[in-house]
Parts: C-alpha cells; structure tokens; sequence
C-alpha cells in the first residue's frame, strides 16, 4: 500500500494533535479508570496492564502505553479501554487504527457526554484516513480486506478507515455464500461506500398438507410469522428444521425436517379437525342431517367428530320443507340444536302439471304418502288404491282394475283411468288399460308417493282421464347415494324380489335404477258357475312371473326416466269363453317406455317444458277352449303397439299471483295391430286381423291467479283433434276460495273424453264369444265417451295436523261404452255405445290426520249413485258400482321407528252384477294389519302383515263371457315384505 509522505501533512498532523493533547489526555485516563470489579486473576491482570498503560501514557511513551491497552482489554473488554487504545494510536499518527477503535467505542455507548467526546475524536481523524462505509445484505456480516487469513475488520455496517489504496472487501455470514468486491479504492478524506449482497445458502422443502387444506407454516417458532401456506415451498438454511402447521378447526404435530443445501426435501402436514358432537332432533325420526353440504346421519342423533367452528346444518325429511340453521362446534363439547320442527309440505304435481300445494290444486286429491306405502307393505298399485276415498276395484283374475266415483265396468281393463309416472302416461295404445296389479310393477319400493286425482283431467292428459288419474312419483332426487336389495312374499303364494340404487354426482346430476321381479304357482279360487250347477274348486290362478327395471337420471334441466315389464299369467277362470280349470289359457304382457324431458328456465318468470317418449306395448294370449269334434282349441293371439309423442309447454309467471300455461301435444302411432288364429289339430285358421295406424294433435292452454289473497281462479281449455274423428273441445274451470283461517272451498266443474280403444272397435274372437264393434255392414260405430262433472269440495284443517273433507259430485255420462248381447239372448257379446245417459252423483266425507310423529288416521266415507236415464220400468243402476264405500286406515308407533301397527279397514255395500237382472253382490267388510319398521343402524325395513285378517269372502261383477257371474276374491293372505340399503 501507498501512504502519503510529505513534512507539510506531518506538521498539521502534529500541531492538531498537541493542541488537545493536554486535555484528551486526562479525559481518557479518567473515563477509563479501572474495569468492573471481578474476584479472579485475570480481572487483576487487566487492571494492572490498564495502571501501567495509563502511567505510560502520561509519561508519553504511547507505544508502551498501546502495548498495555492492548493486553488489559483482551483480558477484559471495556469501552473505555478502547478508546484509549484509539487516543493512543492518534498520539502515534496511526490515524485508520485510531479511526477503527473510536467506532469501536462508539458501539453500544448510551452515556451521552461520552459519545459526544468519542463523536468528536471520531470527526477530528477522519480526514486523516481513508473510510470504507462497507454495507451488507443482510447485515451482520464478518468485513475482510484483502484475505480471510489477515483477519476481520468488524461487523457490517460500519465504517472502516484504511490506509490509502486499493483493496477487496469480503464479507462472511454464517449461511450465506461470501461475497466481495474488488479493486475498492480508498483514498484520505474521503468515503467510500461498499454494498455488498450476501446469498443465502438455502435447501427447498416441499410441504405437502393432508386433512385441510389452507394451514399455514411457521418455521422452529410456534408463534413466529408464518412463512407460508400449505401446500407450498420454502427456502430454509441448511440444518435441522421444526414446522409447525396452523389452521382454524384443525391441529396438525409438528414434523421436524433436515434441510440439506441446494436440495429439495419433501414433508406432509397431517391435519386433523378439532371436533365437537353435535345432536340433533325433529319432531319427525328419519330427517336427513348435512353439514356443510356433507350428509352425516338421520334424526334423532348426535353427530360425532363435527369439525369445530361454525356450520351450516340442513335437516330434510321428503315432504317437509327443510330447514337450515347455524350451529357452533367448540373442541371436545357438544353442541345441542333446539328441537327441529318440520312442516309438511302437502304437495301435489298431477293437477296441474306442475308442484302446488294441495289446498290449492283446482281438484279433489288424495296423496298416499310413501310413509303409508311403507307402513302397509303394499305389493300393488290395486293394494295401495283399496280404501282411498272415491275409489272401486275389481278383479277378473286376469287383469286388476279400478273405477272413480263409479265410472267403472267390468271388463273395461281400468280404460277409463289414467295411471302416469312421473307424469308420463303408462296405459297402452290398444287397449287404454290401466295396468296396476302384477302387470303394472312388480313391487312399490320405487314410488315416493302415489296421488289420486278425482274428476276429469283431460285438459292436461287428453283422452282416458275420464274419471281420474293416478300418478305414481317415484323416487326423488335428493336420496343419498346408495344400493338396496330386498324381498317379500303377499298372496300366499307370490315371491317377489328387487336390487336397485343411487348415484348423486352433484346438486343436478344422479340416477337411480332397480331391476325386479317375482313368481307365484298360484292358488285355489273355488268359482260359481253361471248356470247354478256347482262351485268348483280352480287351481293355478294367477299363477306368474314377472320382471322389469325402472330408472331415472337426470343432469341439470334434462331428465330421462324409463320403464320395462313383462308378465305371463295364468287365467284358468274360465274367462273369454274360455275352458274352466285350463292352465293353458295364458296372458303375457310386455310394455316399454322411455322419456326425455328437458325443461329450462329462461328467465324468472319463463319455464319452458318439453318432451318426448317413445313406447311399445306386446301382448301374447292362448285361450284354451274345449271342442266337440276337435276335442281342443286354442285361439292364439298377438297385439303389438309402438307409439311417439312430443309435447311442449310453456309456463309464465310473473310477478303478479298469476301462473299462464299453453301447450300442444302430438302423438303418432304407427303400430296399432291385433292378430288371431284358431289352433286345432286339423290345422291353423285366422279369425283375427287388424292393423291400424292413427294419430292425434292437441293444443291447450291454462289461466291460473288470485286476485285476492283468499280467491283462486283457475280455467283452461284443451282441444284433441284424432285421425279417427272429429275435433273435441274439453273445458276445465274451478274457483278455490280460503273463507276462515284453515278452510278451503273449491267449486271445480269441467269436461272429459274417451276414445274407443283399437280393442274396443276391432276385436273379435272368431265367434266365439265376442264380435267386432265397428261394421259398416250392420251399420255399427263407436263413439268417444263424454263426462260433463261439477263437484264442490270443502276442507278444514284444525289442531295443526288434523283435516275434515266433505265434498259432493255430479257426473253426465254420455256414450258410455259396455258389453252388450251381440242380439237379444245371444251369447255372444260386443262392445257399444250406451245410447241412454247416465248421471253419478254421490258424496264423500272424511276425517284425516296427517302424518305427524309416525302415526296417521283417515276415516272416511262415501256415497255414490249411478244410474241410467231412462224411464222405463227396469233398473237404471250402472253395474259394478257400490253404492256406499267407507274405510278407516291407521299407522300408530309401538316403539319409534321400530313398530308401528297398521290397521286397515274396508266396508263396500253391494254392486249390480248385470243389466239384465237385480242380482247384487254381498256386502264386504275387510280387515289388514301390518306390522312395521326399521332398525336404521343396519339399514334394514320390514313389513310383516295379514290382509283380510276375518277371511271374509266377497266377490266383483265379471263379463258375460265369464263361466261366472261374479268373481271371488282373496281371502285371508300373509304378507312379508325385507327391505335392506346401504349405507
């Protein structure tokens, strides 16, 4: 290194130091004084150094003096003892050591007389040397100049005065990677400024986060600032290292993790929620609890290992609406909700074809609640229909039925009902038949609810909806995901059984899907002929097997549902003419159908509804006759039915109480064919063949409003134009007024049409038994049938959960279409229509208690009377209508969930037989009772019960081609009925 030379520096040197020599002299030595007292030897080694330094220097031999500064301050390091040192260097002009141990004294000085002494012998040599202001980053750095092995300078920050020249300044720190300049030029009186960046030396840890996401990440320090979020990666020095991992709700252990340079190191935060329990309870067992959106049991509960903070908890039961509250979980506590009570909803979807309240429907309805379905173990349709107010039912061993407020035949195969699935009609196209025994579905664990519609319902569903419709709403939406098994005997003979499931994949998306099916050998009807001559003993009736599958799926405003069912039966009844006690004589039916409905909203107050199905029906008979020259016969025959239709409505409702609904409908059906052949030994003949095809196109619209808060008005008029006749009108119209607080008064009137079915106009059996309807050789038609209806309804619920129901109907028949003698006397028979009139009037009262609490009650009562307007001397009674009908149906729980008991009771007062006479049928009276529940924990339901439990005898009307007048029907059976999901 270069340093200056020159007299003229060294006498300014000289000169500024003598003059506060004298001063600074006794300024030092007094500051400094003896160091802190310390009883060992190395403290009196320093004091005597310092006594020796301090003489030395008072005698001016400053090197001396430096020597014994020097080894006193080592020993013991003192401030005071620096500054000395530094006094001493400025007394020997080694200005830069001088410069280095005033900032040394500096450091940490609070006494502020001293730092203003220091500061100034600080400013005094600074011009005098060469200042390196070295900074680093981060700070705290070990300053080199030149070389390591030469020793440190200090600390960073600080100022450093140097001889003149060039240096390179290096800077160490623990965890970083040393960093230098070169070639750093110092030059007297003036500063130079050296910035130097250290980089940290770092490995990588990936922290991956199981359990929750979101936990942050503190590094060694529980309670230091957190570093990151995990998942996430952070730079750590190399080392060993503790992660501790926070998240509101959850804990998670701290992982400690061995950090190796430039490496990256993975490690995985467990995080377990802190939980509480939380229990539950509604006034109605079985409601579904989620949280947050997460199904996690049913009511009554305690939900266990609930993640603590605050949670938004849903508790549904279908046919309620649901409820949400807001609950506070706390660690290690349980959390009680306020018992839930959850109101009925009383919903209905058939009337108008889209979901209202029942109060509100502008007809008279009857809702079986799937609770009821349960409770009774109905295996059927029929079964679940028997004592529904209003409702008749019969059955000709061949083929179940039921009529509404009296419109019924015998022989009619239900034509004059309509039955829908999910609002999809199921009846076929040839026959109109309303399949609702063992040919409708082999078991009812499919179905929600059934709703039963009295009166005509035309004006959204067309022809057939003469008396009513039943709409069977099958399983909903909102059922968890899931499979199920079971099965089940009723009849005493039928063995029946089923799997099925669910799939949610979302709010919008899921199916669900079972396959069924069933077998019975039959069993012992003893029949009464016709002619008095006996009562023989049949075996083999309804002996069949069934099977099918039912589904639905559905994503966001699509949905497509599907059916498939096939029966063979047995009808050794002597049925169609056809040989008593012969097992042979067999139905087989076939039906398919699939929908797709996609149904948009587009806009708040505009929905529009489309449809289309596709269907096919397949039906298969032998008819077993004995012949006196061929000694057997058969007749074979084979309908076949394939149909489409579209449909689209458009639904406004605006802002107003007002609901405005048009629509159109068509449908096509290329496949409307019969076809019979006679079978003997001497070969095949053809009496049978008919092939028909039709169309029809509809168009419609609906006005609903209230424009009061107590009134209703609803009308509508639809009009069906056939390819087979002309144009039909059908106008509905009802008034719904709210008088009191719990009352409903409806005042409903409207029309409805049937059309002959391609059964009912082409079918004939080879006279046999039965002619053609429609020949325009004899001049003979078939006309649609048309019910002109008017009914006022009126309820009043009380005590919350309780209703009574009185209600009066009129019907004007016209048209109606029934089996007549071909000619008079003659055997052999025909459908026609009746050209006299007939009028139904009647009324229904009922006492109902909804269920509530596990249990129901409805007792009710009915009046109905039918006849012909005529005015001649016969009886004018319609045949198969009772007159009066009257049931009592009740659920009551034994143990909650586990039993209850149901009791069904059935009183029908005798139903005409024929038009010909005034015979009657006996008055019945029948009985069930079931036993019902389920262990929820194993996910198991039964059904144990005896239907007819007096094993009373009663009998329905029949056909004339029958070997009976009427037909027996079930005595006592035993029904079971298993039923396992899970979860």
């Amino acid at each position: 290194m270069k340093r200056p030379r020159g007299s003229r520096w060294r006498r300014r040197s000289v000169a500024a130091l003598a003059r506060g020599t004298a001063a600074l002299a006794a300024v030092a030595v007094l500051a400094a004084g003896p160091g802190p007292v310390r009883a060992d030897g190395v403290a009196d080694e320093s004091e005597l150094h310092f006594q020796l330094g301090a003489t030395s220097y008072q005698q001016g031999n400053y090197l001396e003096a430096l020597e014994h500064f020097l080894l006193s301050n080592r020993l013991v390091p003192n401030r005071r003892v620096v500054f000395n040192i530094a006094l001493t260097y400025e007394h020997l002009q080694r200005y830069a050591e001088a410069h280095r141990y005033y900032v040394d004294a500096l450091a940490g000085e609070e006494d502020a007389a001293v730092r203003k002494t220091v500061e100034e012998a600080t400013a005094r040599v600074a011009p005098r040397v060469a200042l390196l202001d070295v900074i680093t980053t981060p700070p705290g750095a070990t300053i080199y100049l030149d070389r390591v092995d030469l020793g440190s300078w200090g600390q960073s920050p600080r100022p450093m005065a140097v001889p003149p020249g060039r240096y390179r300044v290096i800077a160490q720190l623990e965890g970083y990677e040393p960093a230098a300049m070169d070639s750093v030029e110092a030059t007297v009186g003036k500063e130079a400024q050296v910035a130097l960046t250290l980089k940290r030396i770092v490995g990588t840890v990936q922290v991956e986060v199981t359990g929750a996401s979101g936990a942050t990440v503190r590094v060694d320090d529980e309670r230091g600032a957190p570093v990151c979020t995990a998942p996430c990666a952070l730079d750590l020095p190399p080392g060993v290292h503790q992660l501790h991992f926070e998240r509101e709700g959850y804990v998670g252990a701290p992982r400690q993790v061995t950090v190796a340079a430039k490496a990256t190191t993975r490690v995985t935060a467990v995080m377990t929620p802190l939980s509480g329990s939380v229990l539950v309870r509604t006034d109605e067992p079985g409601a579904l609890i989620t949280i947050d959106g997460r199904p996690l049991g049913f009511t009554p509960v305690v939900l266990r290992d609930v993640p603590a903070g605050e949670r938004q908890l849903r508790v549904a039961l279908r046919g309620h609406v649901p409820v949400t509250v807001t609950v506070t979980v706390r660690p290690g506590e349980q959390a009680q909700v306020p018992p839930i009570t959850l109101e009925p909803r009383r919903e209905v979807t058939a009337v108008s074809r889209t979901t209202e309240l029942l109060d509100d429907a502008p007809s008279s309805v009857s809702v079986l609640d799937g609770r009821e379905l349960r409770a009774f173990g109905y295996p059927t349709i029929v079964e679940a229909l028997r004592g529904v107010r209003g409702v008749a039912l019969s059955n000709d061993r061949g083929y179940a039925s039921a009529s509404i407020r009296g419109l019924g035949q015998p022989n009619d195969y239900g034509n004059r009902l309509l039955v829908l699935s999910d609002g999809q009609p199921l009846n076929d196209n040839l026959l109109n038949s309303a399949y609702i025994g063992s040919d409708g579905r082999v078991d009812l664990h499919d179905v929600d609810r059934i709703e039963v519609v009295r009166g005509p319902g035309s004006l959204l569903y067309g022809a057939g909806a003469l008396s009513g419709v039943i709409n069977l709403v099958t399983r909903p939406r909102d059922v968890q995901t899931g499979v199920h098994a079971g099965f089940g005997t009723y009849d005493d003979a039928v063995l029946h059984a089923r799997v099925g499931g669910q799939l949610n994949l979302g709010r919008d998306r899921g199916a669900w899907a079972s396959v069924s099916g069933a077998h019975s050998d039959g069993f012992t009807v003893n029949v009464p002929l016709r002619d008095g001559s006996g009562t023989p003993a049949v075996g083999g009736v309804e002996a069949f097997k069934s099977g099918g599958t039912a589904g639905r799926a559905w994503w966001g405003p699509a949905t497509v549902q599907w059916l498939l069912h096939h029966r063979e039966q047995s009808i050794p009844v002597g049925g169609y003419a056809t040989t008593l006690g012969d097992p042979r004589t067999q139905f087989d039916d076939t039906r398919m159908m699939v929908e797709l409905r996609v149904e948009p909203k587009l806009g708040e107050q505009l929905q529009l509804m489309t449809r289309v199905h596709g269907n096919r029906y397949v039906f298969g008979g032998l008819y077993a006759f004995d012949d006196p020259v061929e000694g057997s016969l058969d007749n074979v025959e084979t309908y076949k039915g394939t149909w489409f239709g579209g449909e689209a409505r458009l639904v406004y409702t605006p802002k107003i109480p007002l609901r405005l609904t048009v629509g159109a409908e068509a449908q096509h059906h290329p496949e409307a064919s019969m076809f019979g052949d006679t079978v003997t030994a001497s070969g095949t003949t053809s009496y049978l063949d008919s092939e028909q095809s039709y169309s029809f196109a509809a168009a419609y619209a609906l006005a609903e409003g209230s424009p009061l808060p107590w009134l209703k008005l609803s009308g509508g008029a639809r009009v069906d134009v056939y390819s087979t006749f002309g144009p039909i009108v059908v106008p509905r119209a009802a008034v719904i007024m709210k008088p009191v607080t719990g009352g409903t008064l409806k005042v409903m009137g409207g029309r409805a049409f049937r059309a002959p079915s391609i059964y009912e106009q082409r079918y004939e059996d080879g006279g046999l038994s039965q002619v053609v309807a429609v020949d325009e050789e004899r001049g003979l038609s078939l006309e649609p049938e048309s019910v002109y209806s008017g009914e006022v309804e009126y309820t009043q619920r009380f005590l919350k959960d309780w209703a009574v129901i009185g209600a009066g109907h009129v019907s004007y028949v016209e048209g109606i279409i029934a089996t007549i003698p071909d000619t008079p006397g003659s055997a052999l028979v025909r459908y026609e229509n009746i050209t006299t009139p007939a009028l139904v009037a009647g009324g229904d009262l009922e006492l109902r208690r909804e269920w509530r609490q596990g249990w129901m009650l409805s007792a009710a009562y009915g009046y109905q009377r039918a006849q012909y307007l005529n005015d001649g001397p016969g009886n004018p009674r319609l045949v198969n209508v009772p007159e009066h009908l009257a049931s009592l149906r009740g659920v009551f729980p034994i143990v909650r969930e586990l039993a209850s008991l149901g009791l069904r009771m059935t009183l029908e007062t005798p139903r005409r037989i024929i038009v010909p006479d005034d015979a009657v049928t006996t008055t019945q009276l029948v009985a069930d009772a079931t036993l019902s529940g389920q262990a929820r924990e194993m996910g198991l339901q039964y059904v144990v019960g005896v239907y007819n439990l007096a094993d009373r005898r009663w009998e329905v009307p029949v056909t004339d081609t029958f070997a009976s007048r009427v037909m027996p029907q079930n005595g006592r059976t035993f029904r079971l009925d298993l039923l396992w999901s899970y979860p």
